[in-house]
């Protein structure tokens, strides 16, 4: 087996890893069992064990496969020499991090500004840092995607969402007066 395989599968590792944490941390979550209601760990866990399956899954690939690596931005070439293909585009790591920003940011205001404001304003600010510029499309795209995430978290995953701080929770309200109807 190469060097090269064995280093390919260290991101894979220390994806495993943090599941294995999150994982023991979701044995912390402690409360009141309800009969016929699943278990507030329940879905953080299912998350969970897909980020180890699919880690297991990438470390077989990297040990096994043919040609591993190449997809792992920047380990194939600096494992092997090569260049990126002519048909990738240009990284540019100015997106990443505003992606991470908007994503910390989100994190921060969700419990401000409650769910459904946070999730739409969210969607559409990283569709324009993106580059995408049809204004219908990002709008009504952001709105669909906040009401589809809403109506799974609540209506299907049962996920008590935050509903934000006045005038805010009006937005939430609303939200969760339209889906009243559903059942």
């Amino acid at each position: 087996m190469s060097a090269s395989r064995l280093v390919a599968c260290i991101p894979y590792l220390v994806w495993l890893v943090v599941a294995a944490v999150l994982w023991f941390l979701t044995t912390q979550i402690s409360f009141d069992a309800r009969p016929g209601q699943i278990a507030p760990s329940f879905w953080p866990r299912v998350a969970i064990g897909l980020m180890g399956l699919s880690a297991l899954i990438e470390i077989g690939r990297q040990l096994f496969s043919a040609a591993p690596g190449k997809e792992i931005a920047g380990i194939g070439e600096a494992l092997e020499g090569g260049e990126d293909d002519e048909d990738d585009a240009p990284r540019q790591s100015h997106l990443l991090l505003i992606g991470v920003a908007l994503t910390v940011a989100f994190a921060v205001l969700v419990s401000t500004f409650g769910f459904v404001l946070s999730t739409f304003l969210y969607l559409v600010a990283f569709m324009y840092a993106g580059g995408y510029r049809n204004h219908v499309m990002i709008w009504s795209a952001s709105l669909l995607g906040t009401l589809l995430f809403a109506f799974v978290f609540l209506k299907v995953v049962y996920v008590s969402l935050p509903r934000g701080t006045a005038p805010f929770d009006s937005v939430t309200q609303f939200v969760l007066n339209l889906f009243g109807g559903f059942a």
